[in-house]
């Protein structure tokens, strides 16, 4: 996951882990971490962490779970996810 350069890197790791919380599948023991693991080009890398217990049950749909909480923590604390941009220049 990326952020921009804009936002509160502290912020984002605390919502990341935040995101986890109410999801049923996801365990508490090891608990949920997030990392600040680069600085790239256009945005600042994150990642976020968790264990369930049950895989067989599916990850998908825990992945599909966290990620939904994550994009709505992030547009109600005005967290940012940039595009890469590029540009394209045409020299005759």
């Amino acid at each position: 996951m990326r952020i921009s350069y804009k936002d509160d890197v502290e912020l984002a790791l605390r919502v990341l882990v935040e995101a986890t919380e109410g999801q049923r599948r996801v365990l508490r023991d090891p608990a949920p971490v997030a990392r600040l693991m680069a600085f790239a080009d256009h945005g600042i890398d994150l990642e976020l962490r968790f264990w369930i217990a049950d895989p067989q049950e599916g990850v998908n749909n825990v992945r599909s779970d966290v990620n939904r909480a994550i994009w709505r923590l992030f547009k109600e604390h005005g967290l940012t996810m940039p595009v890469a941009q590029r540009e394209v220049r045409v020299l005759d």
